[in-house]
């Protein structure tokens, strides 16, 4: 029995130490994985595997990539692991009653035969939980794909700056960002906190007079009851503070709110969300403004 329970421990710190070095080699970007852009295997190969630069303390990121389906079978997309996350989730876009919803795919998502499936911002994407270490620009996150017929495939996402709008390495475009829902004139980021989550759209995305349309859920994505929210931006770095601005009700969970944004800088968005019954929530996030 002593031989037995030295050798689980011997194996858990295997297995911690592996952990450990998984995630400091990925704030090194120093990470020897195959090709960020391009994986493949049998008939499913993934292309631009890409994720935004997360501030120091972020929990939360998200990553996006495109499935293509070379196969004349459909396949389908289980689920994603991560050795810098505790947690990856699959999340879909869905349209009900005119409002579009980000959950769960709790059935993972399928890529028709000779189709391609995009995971992109605004539309359907990963969500990586309980970050281990940041996601540092010019760094690599190892991904491993689970398929029901191509078995696993492991990968890595690029990580570009804060605003980026697609692969660090691939030319912005409105093609390299098929799927989004902000276009290439808006802002858009997801906000994952443990207590509310939100869809953010910044149009334009460029100083000036800016419309914030604010989405909010709990994180089962469900309703969130909410009596008010305000929107404001801060830059740190120039010791500069937006007024928080009131945003109104346009929908169950839709919520509009105007600001001026006086720079084309990176700015810190938060969101302070009056409860129902009582309470208040602040959740924030990195943008950046053109």
């Amino acid at each position: 029995m002593k031989g037995g329970t030295h050798g689980l421990g011997g194996l858990k710190a295997c297995f911690s130490a592996i952990r450990k070095l998984a995630v400091i080699f990925v704030c090194t970007g120093g990470l020897l994985l195959p090709n960020p852009t391009s994986a493949s295997s049998a008939d499913i190969t993934i292309r631009q595997a890409w994720s935004r630069a997360t501030p120091k303390g972020a929990s939360v990121a998200a990553g996006n990539l495109t499935i293509e389906n070379h196969g004349n079978t459909v396949d389908r997309l289980l689920s994603v692991s991560s050795p810098v996350a505790r947690k990856v989730e699959i999340h879909e876009t869905l349209e009900a009653g005119g409002v579009m919803r980000m959950r769960p795919a709790k059935d993972g998502l399928a890529i028709p035969p000779h189709e391609k499936l995009v995971l992109a911002q605004g539309g359907s994407h990963l969500i990586f939980l309980q970050l281990m270490a940041p996601f540092s620009e010019g760094g690599r996150v190892p991904v491993s794909l689970d398929f029901e017929r191509a078995s696993q495939i492991d990968t890595s996402l690029e990580v570009g700056e804060v605003g980026a709008k697609g692969p660090p390495s691939v030319a912005a475009s409105k093609a390299s960002i098929a799927g989004s829902a902000s276009g290439s004139d808006s802002f858009f980021t997801h906000i994952h906190d443990p207590r509310a989550m939100a869809n953010v759209i910044l149009s334009p995305g460029r100083s000036g007079p800016v419309e914030v349309v604010v989405q909010l859920g709990d994180p089962q994505e469900n309703a969130l009851a909410v009596d008010g929210l305000s929107v404001s931006l801060a830059s740190p770095d120039d010791r500069i503070v937006l007024s928080a601005a009131a945003a109104e009700r346009i929908g169950t969970e839709t919520w509009r709110a105007q600001l001026f944004v006086s720079g084309a800088r990176r700015w810190d968005l938060t969101l302070r969300i009056a409860m129902t019954p009582k309470g208040r929530i602040e959740i924030r996030a990195p943008i950046l403004v053109e």
